[in-house]
């Protein structure tokens, strides 16, 4: 008997969670718009058959959303979204306020420290626009995310607006409401309340007309409906203000003609979240099943993961964690080249090294930094929960290999763990020598924040350190290099206050020949450390005497200018013009310099190489010292930023052409090796092509062994194009002619 053939189901290229900053819209929502566009499209507010029946649509969705909020006879209107009805329910609020003679800084517009950044940046605005002049407070949350109900009992009394969540859209953290409501209203029975119920639309039980609550909003798109449409719930006593005003819509409440075939999407999306037989929406229950699912995911790719909310604080479709170890951006991109879609936090917030929610919860700085959001929808099926699953436990390969996390397993010393790695935390840089044949490496100018990476590196792949150098100490930090032996448990009884091996003028590495150079100046004590091979002097190491585009500062307590300049020429005395000078700084982004660069782009620089008078390098200094006390930033030095970029920025739309026409065109991918294992390049390329792969934590490792030709066109790809763009400007600086950059990188590909 023959069976028939069962095809494998092929895993979606993507897998989708971060629905907290949008979600896909419903196949019956998409459809009921599409219907709406084309057979209801008549304007609710006309008098004839067809407006007539665009009218009941509008009122059935209206009807369905006060039945799914419990909202009995308060108002609903429909609105562009959250944020709209949060810039409205404000204004209403503050207007009623100013009425009442209720403003100046006796008057407290109350907010959660948590709150989606809407709601405080609306506050600040009108409060500022309308005149009001009242004092704005967050009210402190534990670290369990729960509001202080004692703060709020102590201020409410003068408060005028009080702004809360329901459920945060990072943490996932739930508020009672109940408790909440007794505390608020036991202080002031007449303050104001807004409640922002985005996250909690079909994944809490809502009853506002059971509540004082004054004010709702809520946004479709959260929700499985289109962008660009949201929903209002005011309470019948509180004060609205028509935010606009015109043809009278909404019974003037919001004038303007309606979003119709938003509303109608919505209204299918409200309609399937009334059923009570899981075909779509899925039970509490369910989702806690598939949250607990996702979470054993993640914990078998990072054992040591932390869950920053946790029951029974949280709805079940946020999963908020943090990885010893890993900074945000580290693990969204391995997910993101793997094809699986997480965020950092709120998708509206600009791009920030921590968490302000975390951060008012109190968490661990490390927790803040490396904080990821894992949201899926209550639409999410079985199935995608499995696919799901399944992704992220792909990447514990991808992990292993790469040593991002150390396991017993025999290491792969694939390239990117062989020659120079340049590893950055923000502006601070820190390098590994690694000769893959020997097992051996050097270690120099360590950085705190990349000590964990540091430790995984070496220990997962073995390595036999050498040493562990410094260039330069500042006595007020804390030696990252100390911490580094310590935790690996280095021998550093034989060393010298750099971590040179004592009695001992060269380290060898392989055939590398490392020396050192006294270069004080940025501090007292300070050396260079010179890199070179085969009588070839290839890099040096100079700590913060020489920045990328700038020469170090010398106003620190044990700075000194005069010995500075001596430092700097008698430094350009050992090397060659085009030796790669790699700093412990990087404040522009350039990755490195040489002499030669570092006099076309610091006129300051180019001074003391010409024999600078000592009064007028001293006078040079003094301005150099009087600007970074304006720029604090530039903690070692000051550079002066140069405007570079690719030589052509090149669609999707034109790719194709290019590598057809220009076959020496050399493909360079230039994310980092994990990301390149979990998301290869080649297969998204419309055209086959070599591509070579050169992480940014490589370049300067490319540029030292002539692994790219200046006079062959480059082709530079990443994720988003912003890395890429960033080693063009790298690659220009050192003459590569033709350098092109894939506008929007491989996110445009996929």
């Amino acid at each position: 008997m023959k069976h028939a053939s069962v095809t494998p189901r092929i895993r979606p290229a993507e897998i989708y969670l971060d629905n907290n900053a949008t979600t896909p819209v419903l196949p019956v929502a998409a459809a009921a718009a599409m219907q709406c566009m084309q057979q209801q499209f008549g304007n609710p507010s006309s008098s004839h058959t067809t407006g007539i029946k665009a009218k009941a649509t509008l009122e059935h969705a209206r009807s369905l959303a006060r039945q799914v909020t419990g909202a009995g006879d308060g108002r609903i209107l429909f609105t562009s979204g959250a944020t709209e009805g949060i810039q409205s329910s404000v204004v209403s609020a503050l207007l009623a306020l100013r009425q009442q003679g209720k403003n100046g800084a006796s008057t407290l517009l109350l907010y959660g420290a948590t709150e989606h950044k809407a709601v405080p940046e609306s506050l600040k605005h009108w409060n500022s626009v309308l005149q009001l002049n009242a004092t704005i407070k967050a009210i402190p949350v534990d670290q369990n995310g729960q509001f202080d109900l004692n703060f709020i009992s102590q201020h409410a009394p003068a408060a005028g607006l009080i702004c809360t969540m329901a459920a945060n859209n990072e943490t996932g953290i739930k508020q009672q409401l109940d408790q909440l409501e007794q505390c608020i209203r036991a202080a002031n029975p007449a303050v104001y309340w807004l409640v922002d119920c985005v996250q909690a639309l079909g994944k809490m039980s809502l009853k506002l007309a059971d509540t004082t609550i004054d004010y709702a909003p809520f946004s479709g798109h959260k929700l499985y409906a289109p962008k660009g449409i949201g929903f209002l719930y005011v309470r019948a006593s509180a004060p609205y203000q028509p935010f606009i005003t015109g043809g009278g819509q909404e019974g003037g409440l919001r004038s303007g003609t309606e979003n119709l075939p938003g509303i109608a999407a919505l209204g299918a999306v409200l309609t399937e979240v009334q059923r009570a037989d899981g075909k779509i929406f899925q039970s509490e229950h369910t989702l806690w099943h598939y949250r607990a699912d996702l979470t054993a995911a993640l914990r078998y790719v990072f054992p040591e993961l932390v869950l920053n909310s946790d029951q029974p604080y949280i709805v079940p479709t946020t999963i908020n964690f943090s990885v010893p170890g890993f900074y945000s951006k580290d693990i969204m991109d391995l997910f993101d080249a793997a094809g699986i879609r997480i965020s950092s936090g709120s998708a509206c917030s600009s791009k920030v090294p921590t968490s302000f929610v975390l951060d008012a919860m109190g968490l661990a700085a490390w927790r803040s930094q490396g904080a990821i959001r894992l949201s899926f929808g209550p639409a999410m099926s079985a199935t995608e929960c499995a696919d799901a699953c399944n992704a992220i436990r792909a990447l514990k390969a991808v992990v292993n290999k790469h040593c991002l996390v150390v396991t017993d397993a025999t290491p792969t010393l694939e390239i990117h763990a062989d020659g120079l790695l340049q590893l950055k935390h923000e502006d601070s840089c820190s390098y590994l020598l690694i000769d893959a044949a020997s097992g051996q490496a050097l270690v120099i100018d360590p950085v705190a924040a990349l000590v964990n990476r540091i430790i995984n590196i070496v220990q997962g792949r073995q390595l036999t350190l050498l040493a562990i150098l410094e260039t330069h100490q500042h006595p007020e930090q804390q030696s990252a290099a100390l911490m580094l032996r310590q935790a690996l448990h280095f021998d550093q009884q034989h060393c010298d206050e750099f971590g040179w091996p004592t009695a001992t003028e060269q380290l060898n590495l392989a055939d590398f020949q490392l020396t050192r150079l006294a270069t004080p100046g940025h501090c007292a004590s300070a050396i260079s450390i010179i890199l070179r091979r085969d009588q070839q002097t290839l890099v040096a190491f100079v700590g913060d005497v020489i920045l990328p585009g700038g020469i170090g500062r010398t106003d620190l307590a044990d700075g000194d200018a005069m010995v500075l300049q001596r430092s700097i020429k008698n430094l350009a005395e050992q090397i060659d013009a085009d030796t790669l000078l790699l700093s412990s700084h990087d404040y522009a982004q350039r990755f490195a310099t040489t002499l030669q660069l570092a006099q076309q782009e610091s006129e300051l620089f180019a001074k003391v190489l010409a024999g600078l008078p000592a009064a007028e390098w001293q006078q040079q200094l003094n301005a150099q010292t009087a600007e970074l006390q304006h720029a604090s930033h530039y903690y070692c030095g000051l550079v002066e930023v140069a405007i570079t970029d690719a030589s052509r920025l090149l669609d999707k739309s034109e790719l194709a052409n290019v590598l057809q026409q220009q076959p020496e065109l050399q493909v360079i991918d230039v994310r980092e090796s994990h990301e390149q294992t979990a998301g290869p390049l080649q297969q998204h390329l419309p055209v086959k092509a070599d591509v070579l792969a050169v992480p940014l934590s490589k370049l300067c490792d490319a540029l030292i062994s002539r692994q790219l030709t200046p006079t062959r066109p480059l082709l530079l790809v990443c994720r988003s194009g912003n890395r890429s763009l960033l080693a063009c400007k790298v690659l220009r600086r050192f003459g590569f002619a033709t350098v092109y950059n894939l506008n929007g990188g491989m996110a445009l590909l996929v």
